[in-house]
């Protein structure tokens, strides 16, 4: 399930979470309303930075779930996950 403004940043975008916190957060705030809508158990990233934005997004929202990378969950999906 694509979410709302799949798009739109997170609020990670390099340093900028440390440089403007307050922005960052912002944006993160504005995902996870878009994460929150999808009702899913998984978000799919390929930005090491955005998995962990999203995790603390997830973790102060109180959402269930988790982050993943998408060739992690690719290699879910095929069943090669830990064989």
């Amino acid at each position: 399930v694509e979410m709302a403004e799949a798009s739109v940043c997170c609020g990670a975008a390099g340093s900028c979470s440390v440089a403007e916190h307050d922005s960052s957060m912002k944006l993160l705030w504005r995902k996870m309303r878009a994460v929150a809508a999808t009702e899913t158990s998984v978000v799919a990233t390929a930005n090491p930075g955005c998995m962990l934005q999203l995790s603390v997004g997830l973790r102060e929202w109180g959402l269930a779930g988790r982050v993943c990378h998408v060739v992690d969950l690719l290699d879910e999906a095929y069943g090669l996950g830990g064989a």
